[in-house]
């Protein structure tokens, strides 16, 4: 597909920077409701303000980057009817699937195809030109709007059908804002300790030890390929879950991330898993009928 003409939809922090990365290699248009971004826009990167639906008739990509779910769809309705019918709809906003699967159905009733293409960066990232997409959605469509997607972000990984962009990233949000209550938890228990915080980062931060090893190991290798046999038994690291709670109460530390962790510690062992590798905590989602993997054929 030809792109010589992208629309944005949502001028903030991100959005800006995006819509400034875009109008480098396409015609740019742009919307939002703060007329000083748009007038910012035009004075910075030459943007074209969209004065209603009527603009769109050139437009071969839109790229969203607005504030909630909702107003993306309220913006969808007001303009697929104006879009030419090979366009493509980038959704950059975090959203969950479920708001890509409304926003695909209304603008399938147009001929109409969507990408999620949710971003993971910080402004930071953004500007350096080091932000990542995460995609899901038509495979063609992906690869008809994939000029626009490059001038964004060149790292990209497409993960599928549409929505799996969208979950991939609001899933790696949830990890990192677990895992922040779980350091800062880890920071004030070393603290109080009198262990040196510089040492304690060391220490995680090793690809050995806390931080890394239960992902690229137990997940990505033990639980990934139902493998429990041997390692660290399940009952040992119950017991050095006890002491950290222990070592809290002691200390007076607050607990939240690490204390509501112990629990599936608890429900594991009940289920008879104690003598497997801990990495066995996993089948206990599996028991509930939510595995943390696919099932093997």
């Amino acid at each position: 597909m030809n792109i010589s003409t992208v629309a944005v939809y949502g001028l903030g922090n991100m959005g800006y920077l995006v819509a400034e990365r875009i109008a480098s290699q396409f015609t740019t248009k742009v919307a939002d409701l703060d007329a000083a971004q748009v007038r910012h826009a035009q004075e910075r990167f030459k943007a074209v303000p969209i004065a209603g639906p009527d603009d769109l008739g050139d437009v071969d990509v839109v790229v969203l980057s607005l504030p909630s779910p909702a107003i993306s769809l309220t913006v969808l309705d007001q303009i697929a009817a104006r879009l030419p019918k090979h366009a493509v709809v980038l959704e950059t906003s975090t959203v969950n699937p479920k708001d890509i699967h409304a926003s695909r159905k209304l603008l399938e009733k147009f001929g109409l195809r969507l990408v999620d293409a949710s971003v993971m960066a910080g402004v930071s990232q953004m500007k350096a030109g080091t932000a990542m997409l995460l995609m899901g959605g038509d495979a063609q469509a992906v690869a008809d709007a994939r000029p626009v997607l490059d001038a964004i972000a060149p790292k990209q990984i497409y993960f599928g059908e549409s929505g799996a962009g969208a979950a991939a990233k609001v899933i790696n949000n949830a990890v990192a804002h677990a895992v922040m209550v779980v350091v800062a938890e880890a920071g004030s228990l070393a603290t109080a300790s009198g262990v040196s915080i510089e040492k304690l980062v060391g220490l995680l931060s090793d690809p050995q030890m806390g931080l890394h090893r239960p992902l690229t190991h137990r997940y990505a290798e033990r639980i990934v390929q139902g493998n429990y046999e041997g390692g660290m038994p399940l009952d040992a690291a119950r017991k050095d879950s006890v002491l950290a709670l222990e070592l809290a109460q002691t200390l007076g530390v607050p607990l939240f991330a690490i204390q509501g962790s112990h629990t599936i510690y608890d429900i594991a062992v009940a289920a008879g898993h104690g003598r497997d590798d801990y990495a066995a905590i996993a089948k206990v989602w599996a028991d509930w009928g939510k595995p943390a993997v696919p099932a093997q054929a």
